[in-house]
């Protein structure tokens, strides 16, 4: 738009823009000239039109060649199913270390426009409470849930078929930032998707793309949030059952070619080249299989069984065994000196060690840095975790740090401990493998606003609902893995086998009530089984509760979707989770490296992403404007991240 462009005067025009200063001067000055550009305009807006820029419209005389106006509201990204992103990968330097005020406050302010697309996309005028550890209300969270809040306030004014009629309790909007748990991005995770946007990243640090990965693939859809042993076994046998099946496909390969195994993954690839007629099959399996085997490769040559088994040990407080951790520095020590591990990884668990022993002295540190021969960017990276309000060093607690109340359950080692009882008459656990046992922090303070047991002074309320608006229930409902396409998910309680003699990182608790190896229960959403007896659709997870929204400014991790995930399943609740951006392990270390620049144009980071630092970009007026009747529904965000 913003470039010299061909004039078409016998043609209509489509302008697809947002509603800032600078996209509707740019439009005026295409039509208010002796020659227009075009016949006339269909101007769509992807959020909501400040009511100066409308009277800007109207007053500069080019309102007789538009034919449409439209708010479409759907400047926000849908990531992926029930996942959100606000497009905001630089925000940790606003949020965290402004340059100044005014930074800050343009960067709550986009966000808190973007959210309120989403919330008219889905219909929602939710109540909303926020992270506070201070009680001070002056937190970003905060910041951003009073923004949202009269944004909410000012659409329900102007229009008053917002919120749409429901027969189901308004939505929850918990709204946290990064600081709120800071182990989760740094933390080696083991389950398909997480793993593969940890290892496979390119020189940007962004994960590598791959053709059809995403709801379209059925596989992917299935196991994306399985744990890597898991999601391998599933491909593994699923794959010799086509071969059983297939006769013509066994006897192009042989007898003797069936793959056992996650050490079978090169023999299955060798297998799948030597079929060139079964071109479907090949487009099913082929990029899982590489997926898989390049992790495992990647999982061995660093020696991550080294590392996450402490980065574990130090998260949750404990060992495998459930015993306190001894001689941590020892244990992390190893880590450090190994030879086979990237700097990334020792950066992480030094972090992830300094978090856990609520700081270190500066003579430790520079001697575990020297140990692990990182870089001073490296140590700058751990410099700046003071930003997030960690405490670097033992009785140094910084001003927020001593205000902060007791977070109990949502504290690092705390909320492991607060969780034995829970988990002692447990069957099976989500994640019942050694190297798998954190749970991310969001994950509990959902599970806690299911039952309403999120304490008010962490997570105030901008307006408290009613106990009769919560939808209260004792306890979430159970509920099988199902899919859509009829894939059948393997029992979480069955412990697959990785190799012959399996390594730490495929151990998991054993328990009871194990059924079949290939598979646990299948619901297809087309069965009859999906219906009550009344007739109603199971499927439909608002009968249950109001939908739950967490939001996190400054960044979620994958860890965390599929956290969200197991919430959704087990507990029968829709659950979205939003957030400015989406990061994998990489990325949020090198916005670390930085964060102390204040202005992100000063790094290396603006490159990748795009650094602003003016006000005016698409932050207008704070005030909120009525969401278009003709806007268009988004359904629960079925799309890919472009």
């Amino acid at each position: 738009m913003f470039h010299k462009r061909q004039a078409f005067p016998t043609y209509e025009a489509i302008y697809f823009i947002t509603p800032n200063e600078r996209s509707v001067d740019r439009f005026i000055s295409d039509f208010n000239q002796e020659k227009p550009l075009y016949l006339a305009a269909h101007i769509y807006f992807i959020a909501s039109l400040d009511d100066f820029l409308f009277d800007k419209i109207k007053k500069s005389g080019v309102s007789k060649y538009i034919k449409t106006l439209r708010e479409m509201n759907i400047d926000f990204l849908g990531v992926e199913p029930h996942t959100f992103s606000v497009d905001l990968p630089l925000a940790p330097f606003s949020l965290f270390n402004p340059l100044n005020s005014a930074v800050q406050t343009a960067d709550l302010q986009r966000a808190a426009k973007r959210i309120i697309s989403m919330l008219i996309t889905i219909g929602e005028c939710p109540f909303i409470r926020y992270y506070d550890p201070t009680g001070s209300g002056n937190g970003v969270s905060a910041k951003l849930a009073l923004l949202v809040q009269h944004e909410l306030d000012e659409i329900c004014k102007v229009d008053k078929d917002f919120p749409p009629p429901s027969e189901y309790k308004r939505a929850i909007l918990i709204i946290v930032d990064r600081s709120f748990d800071m182990m989760s991005p740094l933390l080696h995770e083991f389950t398909y998707q997480a793993m593969m946007t940890d290892l496979l990243i390119n020189e940007s640090g962004s994960a590598p793309s791959y053709n059809n990965l995403d709801e379209s693939d059925a596989i992917w859809t299935l196991i994306k949030h399985w744990h890597f042993a898991e999601a391998v076994e599933y491909i593994r046998t699923s794959f010799t059952k086509f071969l059983s099946e297939n006769k013509a496909a066994a006897n192009a390969i042989g007898a003797d070619s069936k793959p056992i195994g996650i050490d079978s993954l090169k023999q299955m690839k060798d297998t799948l080249s030597s079929l060139p007629q079964f071109q479907e099959m090949k487009a099913k399996f082929a990029v899982h299989i590489n997926i898989c085997q390049e992790c495992k490769s990647l999982f061995e040559k660093r020696r991550l069984d080294l590392a996450a088994s402490v980065e574990q040990d130090l998260a949750t407080g404990e060992t495998s065994d459930g015993k306190p951790p001894k001689n941590a520095m020892l244990n992390l020590v190893p880590v450090l000196d190994n030879k086979s591990s990237a700097p990334y990884d020792k950066l992480r668990a030094l972090i992830i060690y300094i978090i856990a022993m609520d700081g270190i002295e500066d003579v430790e540190r520079r001697r575990l840095l020297e140990t692990a021969k990182l870089s001073v960017e490296d140590s700058q990276a751990i410099t700046n975790l003071s930003y997030f309000n960690i405490q670097l060093s033992p009785g140094q607690l910084s001003p927020s740090k001593m205000k902060s109340k007791d977070k109990g359950r949502y504290s690092y080692w705390g909320s492991h401990k607060l969780d034995k009882k829970r988990k002692k008459n447990k069957a099976g656990d989500d994640m019942p493998y050694d190297l798998s046992r954190y749970t991310p922090l969001i994950k509990r303070v959902i599970e806690d606003q299911i039952t309403n047991s999120v304490p008010k002074d962490i997570f105030p309320w901008v307006t408290e609902p009613g106990l009769d608006q919560l939808g209260i229930v004792n306890e979430a409902p159970k509920m099988f893995r199902f899919t859509s396409n009829g894939l059948v998910a393997p029992d979480p309680n069955y412990p697959h086998s990785l190799r012959t003699t399996r390594t730490t990182w495929v151990n998991r608790k054993p328990a009871p009530n194990k059924r079949n190896a290939t598979g646990g229960d299948s619901l297809n959403s087309g069965n009859d089984k999906n219906r009550h007896s009344d007739g109603s659709d199971k499927s439909d997870l608002r009968r249950n509760g109001p939908r739950i929204i967490l939001f996190s400014l400054g960044g979620l991790t994958y860890s965390e979707l599929r956290s969200a995930h197991e919430i959704t399943r087990d507990s029968l609740r829709e659950v979205f989770l939003g957030s400015t951006y989406l990061y994998n392990p990489a990325q949020f270390v090198d916005i670390l490296k930085s964060l102390h620049l204040s202005d992100p144009s000063k790094s290396n980071l603006s490159a990748l992403y795009g650094a602003k630092t003016t006000v005016t970009d698409d932050v207008s007026s704070p005030k909120a404007d009525a969401p278009s009747k003709e806007k268009e529904k988004k359904g629960i965000f079925s799309s890919k991240k472009r």
